[in-house]
């Protein structure tokens, strides 16, 4: 997956992905338009068609894919935003500590009278009791103020962030022109269509994997409607 400078990632992360995942449906619609003007236009049968419509209707959308991706690898934009400000606030924010101590404590005085010769003292007074003491401090790391590490952790998820969107984007579409291109032309030559067939068997295995299980998810779901009884 590439990746871009830490700076450019830092302040720019969160927002590119929504934008990325916003704009994904539009090149959705875009990529709908394209198979099925050439379509009509060429005068495709019926069937393939219905069949380029069915691919369209059963396959989740580019941005659903990325934010499956996202959630998976737990750099969704609210989290990376929500680190970044967890890290601004934590070099501002003191260490609190707090310690507790409790014990018995004993004292015992005793008060001699000078020139007396006496050997007793004259007075004498004991004190026992239980002492419980509570202690609450506050330590502030000054450098931190000036540079806080954490914020180079922060930079480097909105960069995974931006390179998860990026490899999955180009997976998704490797994958769907494979698809449209076995519907449009199908290849006479069965070693040529079983070699199309691996590939795409192996786009979807890996985008499945990138995104906690999506497609299969999916495809249990389609199977389940697909097995349901007629009323």
């Amino acid at each position: 997956m590439s990746r871009r400078k830490t700076s450019g990632a830092e302040s720019g992360g969160s927002g590119w992905a929504r934008a990325a995942v916003a704009n994904a449906s539009k090149g959705l619609a875009l990529t709908a338009v394209m198979w099925t003007a050439p379509a009509f236009a060429q005068g495709l049968d019926a069937r393939t068609e219905q069949a380029l419509r069915d691919l369209k209707a059963n396959e989740p959308a580019i941005a659903e894919v990325q934010q499956a991706a996202l959630a998976f690898f737990k750099v969704e934009p609210d989290t990376v935003a929500s680190m970044r400000s967890r890290a601004a606030w934590k070099a501002v924010l003191p260490e609190i500590n707090v310690r507790y101590r409790t014990g018995t404590t004993t004292a015992d005085n005793q008060t001699f009278g000078l020139g007396t010769g006496a050997v007793e003292p004259q007075s004498r007074d004991d004190a026992r009791g239980d002492v419980s003491e509570v202690q609450l401090s506050g330590t502030w790391n000054l450098p931190r103020l000036l540079f806080n590490p954490e914020v180079l952790d922060v930079s480097s998820a909105a960069a995974l962030q931006e390179s998860v969107i990026k490899e999955i984007t180009r997976l998704y579409y490797t994958r769907r022109r494979l698809q449209v291109d076995l519907l449009l032309d199908p290849p006479r030559d069965p070693a040529t269509r079983i070699a199309k067939d691996m590939r795409i068997e192996e786009l979807t295995a890996t985008l499945d994997a990138l995104t906690g299980g999506l497609l299969s998810k999916r495809n249990r779901s389609r199977n389940r409607g697909m097995d349901a009884p007629l009323e």
